[in-house]
């Protein structure tokens, strides 16, 4: 999700926009329940079909990421080096991204989630 960005459309009327992109990860071996972590990176995002794409890099590795959160409103399933580079989303804005009722996208805890991003923006740029 940006949470400082711009945005406007090509000649050919396809989105693009960049900025900072908060992402959500999951370690593909943490168990369920909020163990998500959470990163901010540069971002350029563009339209492909209906889909908005961008690539960030992380600990020297390119990682493509979609829509909200980096997996189109879900957390990015990332290896535990990556993993260990966020910052623990405190369980307050994991209950508000879990009942937030996103659908391919955030949801009703985008203004939440943005503005503890901003607020710890230094940790999250890490």
């Amino acid at each position: 999700m940006f949470i400082k960005s711009k945005s406007g459309y090509s000649n050919s009327g396809e989105q693009h926009a960049s900025g900072l992109f908060l992402i959500l990860m999951q370690s593909k071996n943490a168990p369920i329940g909020n163990n998500l972590r959470a990163i901010v990176r540069h971002c350029s995002m563009t339209q492909f079909g209906q889909f908005m794409m961008g690539i960030v890099r992380i600990k020297g590795k390119s990682i493509t990421v979609s829509g909200a959160y980096g997996s189109d409103g879900l957390p990015l399933t990332v290896n535990e080096n990556i993993y260990q580079a966020g910052i623990p989303l405190p369980d307050h804005l994991y209950q508000a991204w879990a009942h937030g009722n996103g659908w391919n996208s955030s949801g009703s805890e985008t203004s939440l989630m943005k503005q503890w991003a901003l607020d710890n923006l230094k940790q999250l740029k890490g």
